[in-house]
């Protein structure tokens, strides 16, 4: 009797090993499961070196959080919505699926010219992913386009190699503009390309919306306006 009862918690225990090594051995999730590590936003800021205007301002009482913050964006923009607006409190969001940096530019004009956007906005350009034949030049005038008082953010795309121009130019407004901020998002979605869905452009889910509006805070921390 003494072997016997000593036998069945022995049993009991190995049964408990051998369900916990089935179950692990059997999950799905286990064996690919893989931690996208944590990325760090790219931002730029280079103040310019010449002309009047690209004069930075580097008010240190400058705080974004006191002034008018307007997106204008795409897909990608539209779908992290909430993560945004969770991140950067009250701001005026406004994503549409396919639009481009020339249909950015006209919703800006008309912006302007109505009076909807302050005199101290600060305005995010999210549109370098639906490229035509005129981004490079849509996205030139939309800078031209800032008023004094008025700071403007412009972010990268990533997934196709035809953003590369693109890309290339948003990243070259800072050392001519001050008031003009990069939020890299090509650099930025490269070290964690698993938070992207299957076309490497469209964001998967909640951790790349959260990314893509940490990015845009980062960027808000440091921008300043046109003089």
């Amino acid at each position: 009797m003494k072997k016997i009862a000593i036998l069945i918690p022995v049993i009991f225990v190995a049964a408990l090993v051998i369900s916990a090594g089935l179950q692990v051995v059997l999950s799905p999730d286990f064996k690919g499961f893989k931690k996208e590590p944590a990325s760090k936003p790219v931002v730029t800021y280079l103040p310019g070196e010449n002309g009047e205007n690209q004069t930075p301002v580097n008010d240190p009482d400058y705080n974004w959080k006191d002034h008018p913050v307007f997106i204008i964006g795409d897909s990608l923009t539209q779908g992290a919505k909430k993560e945004i607006e969770k991140a950067l409190g009250e701001v005026t969001i406004d994503g549409l699926k396919n639009r481009n940096m020339s249909e950015g530019l006209s919703m800006l004009r008309d912006w302007q010219g109505a009076g909807i956007l302050p005199d101290d906005a600060i305005i995010v350009i999210c549109l370098a992913h639906n490229i035509t034949g005129t981004t490079v030049e849509d996205a030139q005038q939309i800078v031209d386009m800032v008023r004094p008082g008025q700071s403007l953010i412009m972010m990268t795309g990533h997934g196709n190699g035809n953003m590369a121009p693109v890309n290339d130019f948003i990243r070259s407004l800072p050392h001519a503009y001050a008031f003009v901020t990069v939020a890299d998002w090509d650099l930025t979605i490269a070290q964690s390309p698993g938070l992207l869905s299957g076309d490497g452009i469209h964001i998967a889910g909640r951790r790349g919306n959260e990314l893509y509006a940490d990015l845009i805070l980062k960027a808000l921390d440091v921008t300043q306006p046109k003089p």
